[in-house]
């Protein structure tokens, strides 16, 4: 097994709005989610879900066979006496255990003050705004360059490094987060430092075509 470390830091070019499903006693229908300092994060979950999603795009996309997620009865499982697909090698599965563990990304400034948005539900069919559809929701500060970050963002163990690639691979397909990103909200850029058993290293598209490769020959 391969130990590794990934810092994560995120500069928001617009201002997110990562719900935490509940109105709180405020106007507005959706709320921002706050760690226990009140300050800003963007949870663990989502950075998991999201990259998640973005590596089984990347592996699709050349070929690799990927299972069913998140359908637990379609995902990999000792018990078919297959091996695990290289997404739940990586994420895990009801039948596989992940040494993968993910953190919140947290507000680098000291913000604790929201942005509440109006906006209205659009009628795709009539091509118009709802009748009495409009909401408010919040979003983190509209403040340019905000930053969240996390020193072990992603952190644990992989079979191989070429898994390590294929996370960094990923990482670069990631461009919003929270919800309403097609109203723009929650766009950013996402940089990332990487050590593999304690060296600093860098992505190396070769290792994940190798991987990729291999697993078509399978």
């Amino acid at each position: 097994m391969y130990e590794f470390r990934i810092q994560l830091s995120l500069t928001c070019t617009s201002p997110p709005s990562v719900g935490d499903g509940g109105s709180h006693g405020t106007l507005a229908d959706k709320t921002v989610v706050r760690n226990s300092r009140g300050r800003f994060v963007i949870p663990a979950s989502q950075v998991r879900g999201k990259l998640r999603h973005a590596c089984e795009q990347l592996l699709r996309a050349q070929g690799v066979w990927i299972c069913k997620a998140p359908d637990a009865k379609e995902m990999c499982a000792e018990s078919t006496g297959k091996a695990a697909c290289i997404s739940c090698q990586i994420f895990g599965s009801p039948g596989y255990a992940s040494k993968v563990f993910f953190h919140d990304l947290v507000a680098k400034h000291d913000l604790k003050s929201e942005t509440l948005r109006p906006m209205v539900s659009i009628n795709r069919y009539r091509r118009t705004a709802e009748n009495q559809r409009l909401f408010l929701v919040e979003t983190a500060p509209n403040l340019n360059g905000l930053s969240y970050e996390a020193t072990d963002a992603i952190t644990g163990y992989l079979q191989t490094p070429a898994h390590l690639h294929v996370i960094l691979a990923a990482l670069k397909m990631l461009y919003a987060w929270g919800g309403g990103s097609s109203r723009g909200l929650g766009w950013g850029t996402l940089d990332a430092k990487t050590w593999l058993d304690g060296a600093e290293m860098q992505l190396d598209m070769e290792e994940v075509k190798g991987i990729c490769q291999s697993s078509h020959s399978k």
